[in-house]
């Protein structure tokens, strides 16, 4: 059982670029929790090599990128949030994998089913399916001389801090785990957290609100009934579209959609049981400005269910000015001291 030694929490509404709530475990160094002002710096790589990997009939490609230091190397693998996305999810995978880098620690991902260069369709896998992608880049990158294969991690952003979450709590041969803006909320919760949240954003009133949230809990009932798109678009998209706060809602657009949407919905997913379970070195981060998420409570929960995890060595960091990408929303840079957590803590714990 986890035995946290510290706990700091100051309020959320303390403007500060330093993380202002973080757990840690006895076995935790001080430099697992340094933070530092991050600069640009060329990152020198010794070599970046394509992958490919096939699973259940689909090829996956990917990047391995490794450091100029001397190998074997630890290596993290990265999970990309929800929706589409290429092995660098879009760009923003850039400088957090510089970051490990610069570390001494590799990294790889790849692109989603139907992205990039990988076959299939994203939209035709749930969380348990990526999960198993995911084992399946864990034992690709194990297999490659340039890697230590004793030191492997994994690193998640959001939807894919979920699969952190998951693989954390099942594998055991893991160097450490990251959950970057990962919901501690069950998928039909943060559904509706979502998309009550997307309409506050925009402005609109309760009434409207109630009237979203009406519409998304009889979409997800439709998804638990096996419902198919062409009733609900007749009998629930179609209707609510004249409505003005139809824009402000979670899109449906076809088929695609709607069957990953059944697919979330029916699979059973719990996260605060996941992080209770979990078996390696665990760091659960949070922006305090997430609006996509609760960030605060996110804190608050994990800390509480890493106190009863298998692993000893838990960490639980907020930072008050970040939004759900880790970043000030005026500069769209990484907050301070963001990826100096991500690196030392990594880097401490793949040695």
């Amino acid at each position: 059982m986890a035995t946290l030694s510290r706990c700091v929490h100051l309020s959320p509404s303390r403007r500060t670029t330093q993380p202002t709530h973080w757990k840690r475990s006895r076995s935790c160094s001080a430099t697992s929790l340094r933070t530092s002002v991050e600069h640009e710096r060329r990152v020198t790589m010794s070599e970046t090599v394509m992958l490919w990997f096939d699973w259940h009939g689909l090829t996956l490609a990917g990047s391995l990128h490794l450091p100029s230091q001397e190998r074997p190397h630890p290596v993290a693998v990265m999970a990309q949030g929800s929706g589409p996305a290429d092995r660098d999810s879009g760009g923003y995978f850039g400088p957090i994998r510089d970051t490990f880098v610069e570390n001494g620690i590799a990294t790889f991902a790849f692109d989603k089913p139907g992205c990039g260069e990988s076959s299939g369709d994203w939209r035709d896998y749930g969380l348990e399916d990526r999960a198993k992608q995911m084992v399946s880049a864990l034992e690709l990158v194990r297999s490659h001389p340039s890697i230590d294969r004793k030191s492997v991690g994994i690193f998640g952003h959001s939807q894919g801090g979920w699969l952190v979450q998951k693989l954390a709590s099942r594998l055991d041969e893991l160097a450490f785990a990251i959950a970057s803006s990962a919901p501690t909320l069950r998928v039909r919760e943060q559904i509706l957290y979502d998309c009550e949240h997307a309409l506050r954003i925009d402005g609109h009133d309760q009434r409207a609100i109630s009237d979203a949230l009406s519409l998304a809990n009889a979409l997800q009932l439709a998804a638990i009934n096996g419902e198919d798109y062409e009733s609900i678009s007749h009998d629930l998209l179609t209707p609510a579209s004249q409505e003005p706060w139809y824009s402000s809602f979670p899109t449906i657009e076809g088929p695609g959609d709607w069957h990953h949407v059944t697919q979330l919905i029916a699979e059973p997913h719990e996260p605060v049981s996941d992080l209770r379970s979990v078996r390696c070195p665990f760091l659960a981060v949070y922006g305090g400005l997430d609006t996509l998420l609760p960030p605060w409570r996110g804190a608050e929960e994990s800390g509480r269910a890493l106190e009863a995890a298998e692993s000893s060595d838990v960490t639980t960091a907020v930072f008050p000015i970040g939004d759900h990408r880790m970043q000030n929303s005026d500069t769209q840079e990484f907050v301070e001291g963001y990826l100096g957590l991500l690196g030392h803590w990594a880097a401490d714990r793949a040695r």
